[in-house]
């Protein structure tokens, strides 16, 4: 158990590290702070953990965050997840930006195939630029392939879509009007 709770606090750390500047990260979060933004992460490592994969690569140096939107039910723990990120993540006044973001997310997913959704990819600040973020999408690539039709991810990062270019993603739709700045959803299919 003390593995587990090790290997999610450092995930925690590298994605609350690499998701500071994040315009859509700090769109949902209460406070644009390193705690609260930690707070958001851990509620993605949990719905990761529980509806999906977290993966820390062996440096322990990049991690990321899977959501397999069939593994998603809604249960007591579940409940009890969402009402803490309200209160401790976004707060009253932005839960609904959390809901708005969250909605318009899954309607522009596509309906018609299996995916699963990249939510979340970070690697250590220091160790950008050095082929890490890519290594992680290979990983996550071959370990989902034969088991969905594509990836989906989202991104506010303008500098991020080369990056996801290079690795088979194409952008599929911009969403310029609801955030306040230009949201980008990818796809990469199998």
């Amino acid at each position: 158990m003390k593995s587990k709770e090790n290997r999610l606090k450092i995930a925690n750390q590298i994605l609350t590290q690499a998701f500071k500047e994040n315009k859509s990260a700090n769109y949902v979060v209460k406070k644009s702070d390193e705690k609260h933004l930690s707070r958001l992460m851990n509620y993605a490592l949990w719905q990761g953990e529980n509806f999906g994969n977290v993966f820390l690569n062996d440096e322990q140096n990049t991690a990321a965050v899977v959501i397999e939107p069939q593994r998603k039910k809604t249960t007591l723990k579940s409940l009890y997840q969402d009402v803490k990120f309200v209160f401790n993540v976004c707060g009253l006044s932005k839960a609904h930006k959390a809901l708005k973001k969250e909605n318009i997310t899954h309607k522009t997913f596509p309906k018609n195939i299996d995916y699963i959704q990249l939510w979340f990819l970070g690697v250590e600040k220091d160790q950008q630029g050095q082929g890490l973020g890519s290594q992680m999408i290979h990983k996550i690539k071959d370990f989902y392939k034969g088991k969905t039709q594509a990836i989906l991810l989202e991104t506010s990062t303008l500098k991020n879509i080369a990056f996801y270019q290079k690795n088979g993603f194409e952008v599929y739709h911009v969403n310029q009007n609801d955030f306040g700045f230009d949201f980008y959803f990818l796809i990469f299919r199998y």
